[in-house]
């Protein structure tokens, strides 16, 4: 089409109409307007009276949006109208209306879900942990609605969870209302089947508010793959409110620890976790009113908030690594930094003029900041990765002098702004000691550095460094020689380089703003490839390969070995991802499957309990070496070490770590993959050594059953000190020796 030359607008069309034809189609049909090149049909979703243009009504007034302004809006839904907020071009769209739409019951106006709204809770409500508002249905005549989650599943898939026979479940409720029917609380899939049927739980409301609770149990594992549902049914007419409708099992308290993950992970010997629960939340996110909330008083995924978090990582007496979006406003960043350091004494304290510390004290909290010896601080997750849109920074030309930032730069000029509020709060000297910030960059370009360099009050930069997977642009590995060779010469080709890389830019940088930047690791681990993910086809075939390759003796010896290096090269925050039961990314079996820790978290741990101190530095004489050609994110290399040594010291104890990178036969047939190693220590005499090892053989894995574990031993004092002499390294192991009461250092 070209548009006419005339001047002026055109009339509009006359004589419109729409005619149904036989054949199903609509013929539409105009008077020609003269001078028209041609015509565009627009569907609208609201009839012209209703056409008001493209626009944001805001509330209030404030200061003038300008030219370069990064303007966050925000507005709260309390129905899910579909005609309301939908068009017709994104209807049906999944992305487009998950923000809008109850992830429990779904669309307030669409037949079936009991026309809901979301009602605030009156100020004196008997509900505990009511947050903010209730669900109100109001019910037709015989009209049943279903408020539920697909959140169980069976043995032949890994992304649900699967119920644990003799384990008990509890199920709660807060309800009231005026429908003379019983509501029923049950499950849906095969446990409401007659092969295994859980016993729904009924019971009748009454017009005050009650809490209503049950147990159930399930007499057997389910077999297949079919999803499950749990399931509260509410049958009309009448008006039903309802609040914290919760699952969990019955040996915690709800969103708490389960008992043998607080066993782990203070077994784990770990300084601090980082949360992931208040991230991905897309376009619909928290406030800081929402996210200080009771735990599951939340829009969060599984809603966590803060409340709940920092009481059960406390709990732990580890420290929070805290991840939260940057779409606060100012008042609620000063909000954060009260309810986090703020004192309150409800004797002499008045609410309204300290609201956050009196919201935590209500709570039965001091300031968070005595609990802790420091709360490590980070915006968002990522925020280079359009995964997490919209919470990720742009690059940005300043409207005042017109300079041209990068998008790391707009990062971290956004984070030192959050930091000069958190510095004009009055809880600051508090606060201050306490508060860690980090940077989150990406290995692959210069976005942490950029900004680090543009937040100088930031010590920490950290990248993901991952021992392979889609992280590295690499499919999933097989367990054969060539796959664990790869796994094991990841840090030759990869971690290494990249460590140096960082390492350098620290020191650059520090220099630059005048203040000290460290290096870390945000995540790290065995990398995984998943179907779909950016792209990737895997099929179940070799993801079942990939999961023994990563959960091998070889691979738990890559991930120690790529963690002692970059603690070598001066990184002092690293983090595992991830801690949780079950396949890739996780620390654990499921219970299902024996429930035993996989390799490589084995001796992380094993690391964090007893080999902290400094590092020392290790010179290589002599050690066997490979070639390894460049491929896809990885270097080539020239004679790349295939035996490591790493060592620490704390007062008379010396712990050192030998590590091979070797496979039997591979890529040359001439070794077996053992070696005869030698080394000279900085110490003459010990009290005592203990030998760790891993049991099995490098190929051993914990996949399906506890098929490797470490192996400790007291072993007599080498009379050769200071030389140790190990006469044969097994291929794809670590051996950890340990000398206790050695005296000074050298």
């Amino acid at each position: 089409m070209k548009w006419s030359d005339t001047g002026g607008r055109l009339e509009a069309p006359t004589g419109f109409s729409a005619v149904l034809t036989d054949k199903g189609t609509v013929r539409f049909a105009w008077d020609a307007v003269h001078d028209a090149e041609g015509y565009v049909i627009f569907r609208s979703d609201v009839p012209p009276s209703e056409h008001r243009g493209h626009f944001l009504e805001l509330e209030g007034k404030g200061p003038a949006i300008k030219a370069g302004d990064l303007a966050i809006i925000r507005t709260r839904f309390f129905r899910a109208e579909r005609g309301k907020r939908l068009t017709n071009r994104v209807w049906n769209a999944n992305v487009d209306a998950r923000p809008f739409k109850n992830k429990l019951i779904g669309w307030s106006d669409e037949p079936g879900n009991g026309n809901w709204t979301l009602v605030s809770h009156d100020t004196q409500t008997p509900v505990s942990e009511p947050g903010e508002t209730f669900l109100r249905l109001s019910l037709a005549e015989r009209e049943k609605v279903v408020l539920g989650s697909y959140n169980h599943s069976g043995l032949e898939q890994s992304w649900y969870e699967v119920l644990e026979p003799g384990r008990s479940y509890r199920f709660e409720v807060w309800m009231r209302g005026r429908s003379a029917r019983p509501v029923t609380f049950s499950l849906a899939g095969f446990y409401g089947s007659n092969e295994a049927r859980v016993d729904p739980i009924r019971f009748s409301i009454t017009s005050e508010w009650k809490r209503y609770s049950g147990t159930f149990e399930v007499s057997k594992v389910h077999p297949s793959k079919q999803v499950g549902q749990m399931q509260l049914r509410i049958e009309g007419p009448g008006e039903v409110d309802i609040d914290n409708f919760r699952i969990y099992r019955d040996d915690a308290d709800f969103l708490s620890f389960l008992p043998e993950d607080v066993a782990r992970l203070e077994a784990s010997g770990m300084g601090a976790l980082r949360t992931h629960g208040f991230i991905k939340t897309g376009f619909a996110t928290y406030d800081l009113n929402e996210i200080t909330n009771p735990g599951g008083v939340s829009n969060t995924d599984g809603g966590n908030t803060l409340e709940q978090t920092l009481a059960e990582i406390a709990r732990l007496k580890m420290d929070p690594w805290l991840q939260i979006e940057p779409h606060l406003s100012r008042d609620e960043w000063l909000g954060l930094a009260e309810y986090l350091a703020g004192t309150f004494d409800p004797e002499k304290d008045d609410p309204s003029s300290r609201p956050w510390a009196a919201k935590r004290s209500a709570q039965g909290h001091q300031p968070w900041v005595g609990r802790f010896d420091r709360i490590l601080f980070e915006i968002g997750n990522e925020t280079w990765n359009r995964l997490f849109a919209p919470w990720t920074f742009p690059p940005m030309t300043d409207a005042a002098t017109g300079k041209r930032y990068s998008s790391g730069a707009v990062y971290g000029l956004y984070q030192e702004y959050v930091l000069s509020i958190f510095r004009d709060s009055p809880h600051w000297p508090e606060l201050a000691p306490k508060l860690t910030p980090v940077i989150g960059g990406w290995s692959g370009f210069d976005y942490g550095f950029d900004a680090s360099l543009a937040s100088p009050n930031t010590p920490f930069m950290t990248h993901a460094a991952y021992n392979g997977g889609w992280d590295e642009n690499e499919g999933p590995v097989r367990p054969d020689d060539a796959g664990l060779s790869s796994v094991l010469t990841h840090v030759l080709q990869t971690g290494l380089i990249r460590a140096e890389r960082h390492r350098k830019a620290a020191v650059r940088i520090g220099a630059e703003r005048g203040v000290p930047l460290f290096t870390g690791t945000y995540e790290a681990g065995p990398g995984y490839a998943m179907n779909g993910l950016n792209g990737a086809k895997v099929t179940p075939e070799q993801a079942a390969d990939q999961e023994v390759a990563m959960k091998t003796v070889a691979a738990g010896t890559a991930t120690l070995d790529a963690f002692l290096m970059r603690a070598a090269h001066g990184q002092k925050l690293q983090n595992y991802f991830t801690y949780g039961s079950g396949e890739r990314w996780t620390s654990h079996a499921p219970w299902q499957k024996g429930g035993q820790t996989y390799p490589a978290w084995d001796l992380l741990a094993f690391f964090n309990n007893e080999a902290l101190g400094d590092m020392l530095e290790v010179e290589t004489l002599r050690v066997p070496t490979i070639d390894l050609p460049a491929a896809r994110r990885r270097e080539a290399v020239s004679n790349g070490p295939l035996v490591a040594v790493y060592a620490t010291r704390s007062d008379d104890r010396l712990v050192l770590f030998i590590i091979s990178r070797r496979v039997p036969g591979y890529p040359n047939m001439d070794h077996d993959g053992s070696t005869t190693v030698t080394v000279d220590l900085p110490i003459t005499r010990a009290k005592s050594v203990t030998r760790i090892s891993q049991s099995g053989n490098w190929t051993s894995h914990n996949v399906d059953s506890e098929g490797t574990r470490l192996v400790s031993e007291s072993v007599p004092v080498p009379e050769t000190l200071p030389i140790l002499i190990v006469p044969s390294l097994p291929p794809g192991e670590i051996m950890i020796f340990v000398f206790e009461g050695t005296g000074q250092a050298k």
